[in-house]
């Protein structure tokens, strides 16, 4: 089995775990959490992710757009891929509310690019599947 099959199944089985996971009862007062730009750019890019694994499974090749991928994302919410083939893929997530901020993922390699940076920041993504964020207030 090649890496990027045990990537996909392994990917399989933690979405599967997730999902079956039983609910635990809740002890406490609920704490007011609220998604911070930087965490709802992240769920985009980790959706990203999740997508371009059943997509390669499916195609042999990654998705060299979003609009393949059918994301469902919060509105003003943009996943562009920067670049996709056989090897890997690289996609940066923005959004309207924080113009100039980005988070950053890649999987594999693209030709012989480097990572990709955020836009703010600019940073290099350095671990692979791993989003990088720009800081954001």
């Amino acid at each position: 089995m090649d890496r990027r099959a045990i990537s996909s199944l392994l990917l399989a089985l933690m979405m599967f775990a997730g999902a079956s996971a039983p609910a635990t009862a809740q002890t406490s007062t609920p704490a007011a959490w609220q998604a911070t730009p930087a965490s709802v750019l992240k769920n985009a890019l980790r959706s990203a992710t999740a997508a371009q694994e059943r997509y390669f499974v499916s195609h042999r090749i990654y998705a060299a757009s979003a609009q393949q991928l059918g994301l469902a994302l919060e509105p003003g919410v943009r996943v562009t891929i920067l670049g996709a083939g056989t090897a890997g893929w690289q996609a940066k997530a923005t959004w309207d509310g924080r113009r100039g901020a980005s988070c950053v993922v890649f999987v594999g390699t693209v030709g012989d690019s480097e990572a990709p940076r955020t836009d703010g920041d600019r940073e290099m993504a350095g671990e692979e599947g791993i989003p990088l964020c720009d800081r954001m207030q």
